[in-house]
């Protein structure tokens, strides 16, 4: 008995340590986000930096994670509350039962970010044949790559060698002369197309995802850990609210937000930051029911997972992926101030 008592104690302690891990002085909670150096995170990134959570009530930490994949893993593991990420990662995941997370929105659609570029030499696709293709493995670029060589009579597995790469480390790879070709998204797009003498080959906006959806093979999704949602709906509620005021000054402060954030989260000059979010559909609050729909993104979910599965054989089943939908989580005010 007093073994047990003892356990049960020292079981609430640990819980109550780690509530005040997320409580910083102030009164303000800790948030984790975690993302890339991709535009889509902009958003969190002018949160923090224009104090949009901290007048919410949080403090978010911010914490660099390439692939989306090791995003949601650390949601699903409770290291991180918030992320966003790449929606095949996401797809991967419901596909394997993994149920700590919710998805609760899409930030944004930006197609014409990420595209296969070859070394000087290669002029086309049939020249592909036999050379090696870096690329994070488990991404959108991923599929958008086997979409490509598809389309043009190449079979992914057995006519190049796709080598898989860290996200970071694509353009260093690429520009040392390891792979023959690469795809990566913005930032590390732009600087692929900076190697002398190489050639965009093709893009996202070439494949039959684009045509069908007008989307990019794979859009930004907005997930929070489950447990964390589910231990205050009110609190999940204005996270948000404070992410989609962040969202909407980005939106309409483009030229401001890129020089907040170059060279600080980006290392890429400003004004191009800026010319690439002026290209940006975002969604605010408000558009997330008519986006999240069986009319716009959930059609392409639809479409994406069956690729994964009976195409491309990488995930076991077809999720329904509207298990895990809770725009109930999303402020009610449209997250105004």
């Amino acid at each position: 008995m007093r073994r047990g008592l003892a356990l049960a104690l020292a079981l609430l302690a640990a819980a109550a340590a780690c509530e005040r891990e997320r409580q910083p002085a102030g009164g303000l909670e800790r948030v984790v986000a975690v993302g890339s150096q991709w535009y889509g995170h902009i958003p969190v990134w002018i949160g923090i930096e224009r104090g949009i959570f901290e007048r919410r009530g949080f403090e978010v930490e911010w914490r660099y994670i390439g692939k989306s994949m090791d995003r949601l893993n650390a949601i699903s593991s409770g290291e991180a509350q918030f992320a966003s990420l790449g929606e095949i990662a996401m797809l991967s995941a419901m596909a394997r039962g993994n149920d700590r997370f919710y998805w609760v929105g899409n930030q944004d659609i930006a197609p014409g970010f990420e595209g296969l570029v070859a070394r000087a030499g290669i002029e086309g696709f049939e020249e592909l044949r036999g050379k090696r293709i870096g690329l994070p493995f488990g991404s959108s670029v991923e599929l958008t790559c086997r979409l490509l060589l598809r389309q043009h009579g190449l079979d992914p597995d057995r006519d190049v060698e796709l080598v898989n790469l860290e996200v970071g480390d694509v353009p260093a790879v690429f520009r040392a002369g390891n792979v023959d070709a690469a795809l990566i998204w913005e930032p590390g797009f732009s600087q692929l197309k900076a190697v002398p003498g190489a050639r965009v080959l093709g893009m996202d906006t070439d494949t039959e995802v684009y045509r069908r959806f007008g989307t990019m093979t794979g859009p930004d999704v907005l997930i929070v850990a489950r447990a964390w949602a589910d231990a205050d709906p009110a609190r999940t509620r204005r996270f948000l609210a404070a992410y989609f005021e962040a969202l909407r000054w980005v939106r309409d402060r483009p030229d401001d937000a890129a020089r907040i954030v170059a060279g600080r989260y980006i290392q890429q000059d400003p004004e191009l930051i800026a010319r690439h979010l002026r290209r940006f559909v975002w969604h605010d609050v408000a558009d997330q029911r008519r986006v999240m729909s069986e009319d716009h993104l959930f059609a392409q979910a639809d479409y994406i997972a069956r690729i994964l599965h009976e195409e491309m054989r990488v995930i076991p089943q077809v999720p329904d992926f509207r298990r895990w939908v809770r725009l109930d989580l999303l402020p009610e005010d449209g997250g105004g101030a």
